[in-house]
């Protein structure tokens, strides 16, 4: 089982990795792993960053509900989708090796 937090922030410069804390920074977070009835992993969102501390880097840690309703969820799953098929150690450890490493 995996979880992913992904903290977005309207007001991030790419320029600047060091930009202040927007107003409108936000966390979200779900877990990635078995769900009943199906054979494959499943992400549901969950609280965001619950078991880190309550510090400015993460803005308001968006609940489900939340979440939900959020206008940046959309860019939440894509991130989350991208995350999956991309990173190699996440993506081994929720399906296995592909066919051809085993």
């Amino acid at each position: 089982m995996e979880w992913i937090d992904v903290v977005f922030d309207d007001a991030w410069d790419p320029d600047d990795p060091v930009t202040p804390t927007g107003s409108n920074r936000v966390t979200f977070g779900c877990r990635v792993g078995p769900v009943a009835n199906n054979p494959n992993p499943a992400c549901t969102l969950v609280p965001a960053a619950s078991v880190a501390p309550d510090k400015p880097l993460y803005g308001h840690k968006l609940n489900r509900d939340e979440a939900l309703q959020h206008p940046w969820l959309p860019a939440y799953w894509h991130t989350v989708d991208h995350i999956l098929e991309h990173d190699t150690t996440i993506r081994q450890h929720l399906y296995g090796a592909p066919a051809d490493e085993q």
